[in-house]
């Protein structure tokens, strides 16, 4: 990794409001950029705008999102800038780019669901497969992400000791930087209850030597596991259980939990505190919405036993 990249880094890890996976993404996105332009045999000061385009039109060809086109883009806006305010260059070829290009707007996320057949497949195979920790942790990823609608990187910062069985939820703790998410709690079926204490019995002998607040720790680190590897997982089930692999995706899951309790009919009101969106229940009003949140889920989620829909 070049010097630049190196302090430009170490900057914005000593910035509040930057959060560990943007600055992961950005040192991912310039060192690309880098490579790139190491071929052409120019650096990041002897670089002009038409390099720059030319690195976004190559993204092109490899079929890159547009989403991710976007970041890549912003991370170069914000690395240039830095450069610029270090006086390492004097001209910045990124001033004013979006005049020269046009990058469509995407949604953050696909809005793909699954059917209902398709998650009672899914959770069919994952529940026969609960001798080892890895498929009991596959298990649990599944039964979480449609009991409770809950985001990816909620699920996988869960710590152990946010978790309630008698009362069946989860503190959702807001990410430490830089976004606006305030805490709240998600409520989970008796069904995710049993594969939970299932799950935790497991991961105590897997992970006897190893103390770590997380629920999902990773093997390699202190920390827990990467969205990429909650990925991953579900891609490696996508295979074995021949379902398409665009539907093994975590959001999918989250569609799915509001679609599948609209369709028993939840208030929509209700869903919507649920997945945490616009009215986000925090723990100050935790009581005030606690029973009908609860009687939705009971009522209405699949998952749950006394409710006659089941997947």
């Amino acid at each position: 990794m070049s010097e630049e990249i190196n302090h430009f880094i170490l900057t914005l890890n000593s910035e509040d409001g930057v959060h560990k996976n943007t600055i992961i993404s950005y040192k991912y996105d310039i060192n690309q950029f880098n490579n790139f332009i190491k071929k052409k045999k120019k650096t990041f000061k002897s670089i002009i705008r038409k390099d720059i385009l030319n690195f976004l039109q190559s993204l092109k060809l490899k079929n890159v999102k547009p989403k991710t086109k976007s970041r890549k883009m912003f991370a170069l806006k914000r690395f240039y800038k830095y450069l610029m305010s270090e006086r390492i260059i004097k001209n910045n070829p990124m001033e004013k780019i979006e005049n020269y290009l046009k990058i469509p707007k995407t949604q953050d996320t696909p809005s793909i669901s699954l059917s209902a057949d398709q998650i009672k497949k899914i959770l069919e195979f994952v529940s026969k497969k609960t001798n080892d920790y890895k498929d009991i942790r596959s298990n649990l990823i599944i039964e979480l992400l449609y009991s409770t609608g809950i985001r990816v990187s909620e699920l996988i910062s869960i710590k152990t000791n946010n978790i309630d069985l008698q009362k069946k939820n989860i503190l959702i703790d807001p990410p430490e930087k830089g976004k606006s998410r305030k805490e709240r709690i998600v409520f989970f079926a008796e069904q995710t209850k049993e594969v939970i204490e299932k799950y935790l019995e497991f991961r105590k002998i897997y992970f006897k030597e190893k103390d770590s607040p997380w629920l999902f720790p990773s093997n390699n680190t202190n920390d827990f596991l990467t969205r990429r590897r909650v990925l991953q997982i579900m891609h490696n089930l996508a295979d074995k259980i021949k379902i398409d692999k665009n539907l093994m995706h975590p959001h999918s899951f989250r569609h799915a939990f509001g679609n599948h309790l609209l369709n028993s009919g939840a208030d929509i009101r209700v869903v919507q505190k649920l997945l945490g969106h616009s009215s986000i229940m925090t723990t100050q009003r935790y009581t005030e919405h606690r029973d009908k949140l609860i009687e939705t889920i009971e009522n209405f989620h699949p998952l749950n036993k006394n409710n006659e829909n089941i997947v």
